[in-house]
């Protein structure tokens, strides 16, 4: 076990590596030693030889154990620790880096709802529109109310207008009529120039709740783009994970190694030691035999420088000993302290491997629940895409809808403003025919008074006439008796003179100035009854001329009153297809009400499920 000997002065300078390195079975017994007495053959002599050179040598022999500054050092475990730390500041990243994912998923999520809200909102905007149109088609069919009776007013107007030609209508009560139904016009017109601007208004507010319902789409795609992002970014942590597993993996395998090779190394430290106390023991029982010769050696030759010898090898002996002893200590106490700071980085080892295995097991159950709400969001965004593709189908129909209508409401408002432009040009031409009528009549009026003076005139002619036609008879006869007188011889002349005494006489210039006066009475008498005759037929004329215009005034009533019953068809027309347009609306409305409760059941479900 252990190789010793006991060095003297003669054999120190001729001991060799070899002898230093022997093993203790090798110890020299007393019969290799030459040149001794019988006695010590039988006794036995001390080996002299050194087994080795110094303490050093024998130091290095025992595997250099005494030597603090030559104990293996554990880089290994250290190693592995800094590996397990590295993989867990890494797993500790990957936690903060998957409670940023679902600080992520929880603001895509509130915006996917804030989104909904949106387009909750949009639809409760949609169903005021359609509110609004329903109180404007309501203002609208009052407003084509008013228009109708406005129109059955101007039917009575022209019944009235017709009656006008009796002159059985007082002129200011239907003036005043007139005037009443022009202001029920102006109010009709009035309340359809609100439905208008109500119906434009209700168009702007459409305009602006599409354009909120596409932002709500926008935000919706962000909110899938986002929920994109964040998957590839679980797809990134999963690998991540799955890379630290293996990672973990090898540090448990090397783990293992370590404590294996700590166990090896803790083994060959113990059979050492062990291998120090056999040599210890040996030791001592060669000292106890070295004794037990040097006992013996006294009562030999030669005792002194023996006993010399001995206490000089005792002495390197004990050195020796005392070397060992202190390596010994020096040894144990290197192994008691690299086994316990084995054991603490064993059990620190073993606390970081159950922190790793919570820490992996808690990122695999926040790692199956980040999945579980991507399958769910995955499903909530199928569901929120198939409800957006409804809900643009259905606003596709609607606009198209709103759009035909719009179409029908702007034919309506052509043919409204058609009839309003109708109604104008009745009312304008009620008036021009109401003026007309009073001119017509006014015109009869002095007709009728320019026929009763010249049918005056005509009998004060007549009568004149008569007169000279009696007094042209007189002076005639005159005349004739003037001429006979004249024409009778004297003897005629003086027979009857007796006769004519009481008769005119007259001379031959005032016979002539009677024969022109009767000329003159005569063309004037024929002057008076051609100018009378001239009046007669002017006045004819202006009867006839009357007559015409009377019954053109009365086509043109007939074609005013074709063009009203147009105007009333196009109406009953747009009123039915308004009808229909209404009929479509409600029943979209009521689908859209449907849906809608439909959604918000279905919403509550997912927040009660969330």
């Amino acid at each position: 076990m252990f190789s010793f000997g006991i060095r003297t002065r003669q054999n120190v300078t001729g001991s060799s590596p070899r002898a230093a390195a022997g093993s203790p079975r090798t110890t020299g017994s007393p019969s290799s030693i030459g040149g001794g007495s019988p006695r010590t053959e039988v006794v036995g002599e001390i080996d002299t030889r050194a087994p080795f050179q110094s303490v050093k040598a024998a130091v290095s022999l025992f595997g250099e154990v005494s030597s603090p500054k030559a104990r293996p050092a554990l880089k290994k475990p250290k190693t592995a620790e800094e590996r397990v730390l590295e993989k867990e500041t890494q797993l500790h990243l990957a936690h903060k880096e998957l409670e940023k994912f679902k600080e992520q998923l929880k603001g895509a999520e509130t915006t996917k709802s804030q989104a909904a809200r949106e387009l909750e909102k949009a639809n409760r905007t949609l169903q005021e529109l359609t509110c609004k149109l329903e109180t404007a088609s309501e203002s609208k069919q009052a407003a084509i109310a008013a228009t109708e009776a406005a129109k059955n007013r101007a039917k009575e107007l022209e019944e009235a207008k017709s009656s006008l030609k009796e002159v059985q209508l007082d002129s200011a009560s239907w003036k005043q009529a007139v005037d009443s139904k022009r202001e029920q016009y102006k109010a009709s017109a009035a309340e359809l120039i609100g439905a208008k601007q109500e119906l434009t208004s209700i168009r702007q507010d459409f305009d602006a709740a599409l354009d909120i319902k596409l932002s709500a789409f926008q935000e919706a795609a962000d909110a899938q783009h986002e929920t994109k992002v964040n998957r590839e970014r679980l797809n990134e942590l999963s690998k991540e994970i799955a890379t630290m597993r293996e990672t973990l993996g090898q540090v448990k395998i090397a783990i293992v190694q370590a404590q294996d090779k700590q166990a090896k190394n803790a083994a060959d430290k113990e059979a050492r030691l062990q291998f120090l106390r056999t040599a210890k023991e040996e030791a001592e029982k060669k000292i106890l035999m070295l004794k037990e010769e040097e006992s013996k050696l006294k009562l030999s030759g030669n005792l002194e420088e023996k006993l010399e010898e001995t206490t000089e090898a005792i002495a390197v002996i004990q050195e020796q000993l005392k070397n060992v002893r202190e390596s010994d200590q020096l040894s144990l106490k290197t192994v008691t302290l690299e086994l316990e700071d084995a054991k603490n980085a064993l059990e620190q080892v073993l606390k970081e491997k159950s922190l790793l295995c919570s820490s992996v097991n808690s990122l695999q159950l926040d790692l199956d629940e980040v999945k579980k709400d991507c399958c769910e969001w995955k499903e909530k965004e199928a569901k929120s895409e198939s409800v957006s593709e409804n809900l643009r189908v259905e606003l596709e129909r609607i606009k198209e809808e709103l759009e035909a209508a719009l179409a029908g409401e702007i034919k309506q408002e052509e043919a409204s403003n058609d009839m309003q432009s109708t109604l104008q040009q009745l009312s304008s031409e009620t008036d021009h025919a109401r003026r007309e009528s009073e001119e017509l009549r006014r015109s009869i009026e002095d007709l009728k008074r320019e026929a009763e003076t010249t049918r005056n005139l005509e009998r004060e002619t007549e009568e004149k006439l008569q007169a000279a036609l009696k007094e042209a008879e007189e002076a005639k006869a005159a005349a004739k008796v003037v001429n006979d007188q004249i024409h009778l011889t004297p003897s005629c002349t003086d027979s009857k003179n007796s006769e004519s005494k009481d008769k005119i006489k007259l001379s031959a210039e005032e016979f002539e100035s009677l024969r022109k006066k009767v000329e003159e009475f005569e063309k004037f008498g024929q002057m008076k009854v051609a100018d009378a005759m001239a009046e007669v037929e002017a006045i004819k004329v202006r009867e006839s001329e009357a007559a015409k215009r009377l019954e053109e005034g009365l086509k043109e009533i007939e074609d005013m009153k074709t063009d009203t019953e147009d105007a009333l068809k196009k109406a009953e027309m747009a009123e039915a297809a308004k009808q229909v347009v209404e009929g479509e609306l409600r029943k979209w409305r009521q689908q859209e009400d449907n849906k809608a409760a439909a959604e918000n059941s279905s919403n509550r479900e997912e927040m009660e499920y969330i």
